[in-house]
């Protein structure tokens, strides 16, 4: 293989990391403050990307407008969710949410595919089709949209928590919920938030991922790749998680140019389980004592 290929193929995996560390960082945000996995999170993804669609559909509306339709559709639905579900079982046990959680995932894709069919349909995209030579190098705008979108996003993001007043209420309810509340935090706004947050930042990912993949109930699959690169990371590390994204995207990338493409799709996996054989915290996660 080239340098310029191999180049090519680690751009994209970059690329599709990018996703994977978006869903990681929204699976984490949940986490941080409420200590619960939020499974549906992939499903949400793909029905605010659905609403967005069908506003441009309907109105030929431009991109910019129909990401912001998507962001909006992601927070009103992760408050709705969170709101009329999740607080409502708040006596019951993190593994109870996560149930939850896996039966509103199965409920939203249920429901999309009653409202637009199991199909799937193109999605505009904000980049052009036509590649980029960088001299013997060709890559692809819509990595680079991907990739830079998503960085610009993960530094959004950790703007907030450093400097904002919700994300020090976010950071101090992620360390210790009773103290935050001694201290005059609302534990139940802070949840909503995180719920809200993280539904935002799906959108994003869903608005970026669905003209590459194509738009389609499926597509909120990705919370499984999501989830690996938070584990691979470090699950509670914002930093682990991007890291496990990253390299989760170019491993999968990287894989069928030596394996057997049967194969492909457990590499990445079955590094995650030699990483947390030597290292169970994970890549960048920190392993916590407890005293007895």
């Amino acid at each position: 293989m080239t340098t310029a290929a191999l180049i090519h193929v680690v751009v994209s995996g970059l690329a599709t990391g990018s996703i994977y560390a978006l869903m990681a960082i929204a699976l984490v945000i949940i986490y941080n403050a409420t200590r619960t996995l939020n499974f549906a999170q992939g499903e949400m993804l793909m029905i605010s990307t659905f609403v967005g669609w069908a506003a441009w559909e309907a109105l030929a509306l431009p991109l910019v407008v129909v990401l912001l339709v998507a962001v909006a559709a992601a927070a009103l639905l992760a408050w709705a969710i969170e709101w009329a579900v999740i607080r409502r079982a708040i006596s019951a046990t993190h593994f109870d949410v996560l149930i939850i959680t896996l039966g509103l995932s199965l409920v939203l894709r249920a429901a999309a595919g009653l409202v637009w069919t199991h199909d799937q349909f193109p999605f505009p995209s904000f980049f052009d089709n036509r590649p980029l030579v960088l001299g013997p190098v060709r890559v692809a705008p819509v990595s680079l949209g991907i990739i830079g979108g998503s960085l610009g996003l993960m530094l959004a993001l950790g703007a907030l928590f450093r400097w904002t007043r919700l994300g020090r209420a976010m950071r101090a309810v992620a360390q210790n919920q009773r103290a935050a509340r001694l201290m005059g935090i609302s534990v139940e706004r802070v949840y909503s938030a995180s719920w809200v947050l993280a539904g935002v930042v799906g959108a994003i990912a869903g608005v970026l991922i669905a003209p590459v993949v194509f738009l389609s109930s499926s597509m909120g699959l990705v919370v499984i790749n999501g989830f690996t690169a938070a584990v691979l990371g470090g699950f509670g590390s914002m930093p682990g998680a991007v890291v496990g994204g990253m390299l989760l995207g170019v491993l999968e990338n990287l894989a069928p140019l030596w394996l057997p493409a049967g194969i492909k799709h457990s590499v990445p996996f079955l590094l995650m389980i030699a990483i947390l054989m030597i290292r169970p915290s994970g890549v960048l996660g920190r392993a916590r004592q407890r005293k007895v």
